[in-house]
C-alpha cells in the first residue's frame, strides 16, 4: 500500500535535512548548507549583471564565489562579534539603503526584476536582507580595522618602483588567432579539437585559413602590433598570462571561441612618477590597508572556537 503523497515527502525530507546540516561552527554560531547557497546566491545576482558579456570572466568569479563562500560566512561572523563586542548596532535605514542602491546598480531599478531574481534562487527577501546586514557589519568593521592609513613620499616612490609595470604605459602584442563561431555545429568540440591540433604543433597559419572564421583568417590568423589595452577583457587577461610563443588554452566570448597565439611583445615605457603619485599612493594605502584586515582576522580566528564540518 502506497500513503497518499508518500512519494514527495520522502524526497522533500532528505532536501530539507541536507539544507539544515551545518557546515561550520564559529563560536557556538551555527553555519549551515542554506546558509552558503544563500551568501552565494546574493554575490551572484551583482556577478552575474558585471560579467554577462564576458562568459569565461563570469564563470570564474562564480566558482571564485562557491570556493570562498565558507570562509566569508566565519569572517563574517567573527566581525560580526566584534562589532557587537563593541556596542556597534545596525540601523534599519542602512539596510534600506544598501538594498535600493542594489536594485539600482544590478536590476536598474527594477524591483519587480529583483523580487523575481530572489525567488528564481529560492531566497526570502528577509533571508536576503539578514545576508546582506552581515556584509555590511562586515564592511563597517574592515573599514574600522584599516583606520586611517598615512604614508610618506618616501614609501610611495618605493612602491611605485617596485611595481614599475604597473605604471607603464599600454603593453602591445603581436598574435595570432584562430576562431570558430557558435554558430558552428557542435562549436566548443570543434574549438577544442582545433586547439589540440595547434598544441601538437600544427601549422597555425594554414588551420586558420581553413577554420578561422574572424577577419584575420585569410592571412593566416595574423594580426598586426595591437596594444594589449584594445583587446577584449577576457582575451586581453589571457594574452597577458601566455607566454611569448606558447598558444592560449579556448577562450569562450559570447558569440564565439578563440585560440591565440602570442607570438612578441613590447612593454610599455613606465610615466614618470609625478604623473602617476596619487595613484600609486592610493595602491599603497589599500596594501596596508588590506595587511591590517588580515592581520586583525588572523588574531580573531586564532582566539574564537571555529569548527567546520564541511562544505560538501
Amino acid at each position: 500500500m502506497t500513503l497518499a503523497g508518500g512519494g514527495d515527502a520522502c524526497a522533500q525530507a532528505p532536501q530539507e535535512e541536507t539544507q539544515n546540516r551545518m557546515v561550520a561552527k564559529v563560536n557556538g554560531a551555527p553555519i549551515l548548507v542554506s546558509d552558503l547557497k544563500q551568501v552565494a546566491a546574493a554575490q551572484a545576482q551583482v556577478i552575474r549583471q558585471q560579467f554577462a558579456d564576458d562568459p569565461t570572466k563570469l564563470e570564474k568569479e562564480m566558482a571564485a564565489v562557491k570556493l570562498n563562500a565558507l570562509d566569508t560566512l566565519i569572517d563574517c561572523q567573527l566581525l560580526a562579534d566584534e562589532f557587537y563586542k563593541l556596542g556597534g548596532v545596525m540601523q534599519p535605514e542602512f539596510l534600506e539603503q544598501d538594498l535600493t542602491q542594489i536594485i539600482q546598480m544590478a536590476f536598474r531599478g527594477n524591483r519587480e526584476a529583483f523580487m523575481a531574481d530572489l525567488a528564481k534562487n529560492g531566497m526570502a527577501l528577509e533571508k536576503f536582507r539578514e545576508l546582506r546586514e552581515r556584509m555590511i557589519i562586515m564592511n563597517v568593521m574592515r573599514a574600522r580595522i584599516a583606520g586611517t592609513v598615512k604614508v610618506t613620499e618616501e614609501e610611495v616612490r618605493e612602491h611605485y618602483e617596485k611595481n614599475l609595470r604597473r605604471w607603464s604605459g599600454p603593453e602591445m602584442v603581436k598574435l595570432h588567432t584562430v576562431t570558430i563561431s557558435k554558430t558552428t555545429a557542435d562549436a566548443r568540440s570543434v574549438a577544442e579539437s582545433v586547439h589540440t591540433k595547434l598544441v601538437a604543433g600544427g601549422d597555425f597559419a594554414e588551420i586558420a585559413r581553413k577554420s578561422s572564421a574572424d577577419s584575420h583568417a585569410a592571412r593566416g590568423g595574423e594580426w598586426k602590433w595591437i596594444y594589449l589595452s584594445d583587446l577584449t577583457g577576457t582575451v586581453s587577461e589571457v594574452v597577458l598570462s601566455t607566454k611569448k610563443g606558447e598558444i592560449s588554452e579556448v577562450i569562450e566570448q559570447l558569440d564565439a571561441y578563440i585560440i591565440v597565439r602570442v607570438d612578441d611583445r613590447q612593454e610599455g615605457e613606465p610615466k614618470p612618477f609625478e604623473s602617476v603619485k596619487a595613484e600609486v599612493a592610493k595602491s599603497l594605502m589599500e596594501e596596508v590597508s588590506k595587511e591590517r584586515i588580515e592581520k586583525r582576522l588572523i588574531q580573531l580566528r586564532a582566539a574564537a572556537d571555529i569548527q567546520r564540518m564541511g562544505a560538501e
